[in-house]
């Protein structure tokens, strides 16, 4: 019986195609380190209002710097 050869793995196939991402304009990706409780109330907020976690922090950030005279 003949042996089948191996499908390459997905690591593999990655390795092989790097992924471009695409700027966006106007846009800096950051990340955020949270508590375990903070976090936990941010998807459950995010559940409930069907909305994103992210979307929960831009209004968050967005009502800090207002606080503090930013003009949008």
């Amino acid at each position: 019986m003949a042996k089948r050869s191996k499908a390459p793995k997905a690591a593999e196939i990655a390795r092989e195609q790097p992924v471009e991402r695409q700027k966006r304009s106007g846009i800096v990706h950051t990340s955020l380190y949270l508590p375990e409780p903070m976090h936990e109330g941010l998807r459950e907020a995010a559940f409930k209002e069907r909305r994103k976690i992210h979307d929960i922090v831009i209004e968050g950030v967005e009502m800090a710097l207002r606080k503090r005279g930013w003009k949008s």
